[in-house]
């Protein structure tokens, strides 16, 4: 017999949902969020590539949603870490960054000028360079 408890039923996913969000809860958000920007991963990226909402993501990465197991693994492999560094079992890895040619400081540079404009005007970019990199990968 089941312990009603342990279910994990719709009805108790919704109402553990509802819940303030523990100081875990928040530490493993922050994580998650701090990660995702030192990797240089937009959210915009991570949204499209799960198949989420920019506002699920957003109250994943402030704490207001529980992170479900299954996107927690798929979170880690798309930034690049361990889920164990999301979920704070292992320290932070400090990846070197490589040396970068001239090319990509001036394309680097040209990011975080599209960084300072409107969220509308960062997303339309993102789905330009989203749309030549995929016309590229079919081309090949």
């Amino acid at each position: 017999m089941c312990d009603s408890k342990l279910s994990l039923g719709v009805q108790n996913v919704s109402e553990e949902n509802r819940r303030e969000p523990t100081a875990e809860t928040v530490r493993i958000a922050e994580r998650l969020h701090k990660l995702r920007r030192q990797r240089g991963v937009s959210q915009l990226d991570v949204c499209e590539r799960l198949g989420i909402t920019q506002s699920m993501m957003s109250r994943y990465e402030n704490g207001s949603r529980r992170i479900p197991s299954e996107l927690l693994l798929q979170f880690a492999k798309i930034i690049g870490v361990s889920s164990d560094e999301i979920l704070g079992l292992k320290p932070i890895q400090q990846r070197s960054q490589p040396e970068l040619s001239d090319e990509m400081k001036a394309l680097w540079q040209k990011f975080q000028q599209v960084s300072k404009l409107q969220e509308n005007d960062q997303r339309a970019v993102i789905r330009l360079i989203n749309s030549v990199a995929k016309a590229k990968l079919r081309a090949s």
